[in-house]
């Protein structure tokens, strides 16, 4: 029972950091415009570089996010019917051909990228 619990904290874990990816893609540029100061933190704006980069890199050489392997090394065959579960394995898992998301990791770390230059954090 402790081992699902841990694979389920990981697979939050695992959502969370998809939202702070995704998230900052949108919540830059509208700080920028609503004056924000949190967004120009380069310590947040490297770590989201930092992550929308590994994510790309996996991508790119057909590795799998780490964090579904453990998720998946603690699970085993075991396929939880919680809630928990099914809603963030939903939410996170889509059965796409990796083309797909290889084109969509370039364009983000693209858009990240291109995110310091029209909206630098502080020097």
């Amino acid at each position: 029972m402790l081992i699902q619990q841990i694979a389920t904290f990981i697979l939050i874990l695992h959502f969370s950091i998809i939202i702070f990816i995704v998230g900052l893609f949108f919540l830059i540029p509208i700080g920028y415009r609503c004056g924000w100061v949190w967004q120009k933190n380069k310590k947040i704006r490297l770590f989201h570089l930092f992550l929308i980069s590994i994510v790309t890199l996996e991508t790119c050489i057909g590795v799998a996010c780490p964090l579904t392997i453990i998720e998946n090394n603690l699970r085993g065959v075991y396929v939880s019917n919680s809630f928990v579960y099914n809603f963030f394995n939903k939410m996170i898992y889509w059965d796409f051909p990796t083309v797909f998301f290889l084109i969509t990791y370039l364009i983000s770390l693209s858009w990240t990228i291109f995110m310091w230059f029209i909206f630098p954090p502080k020097k």
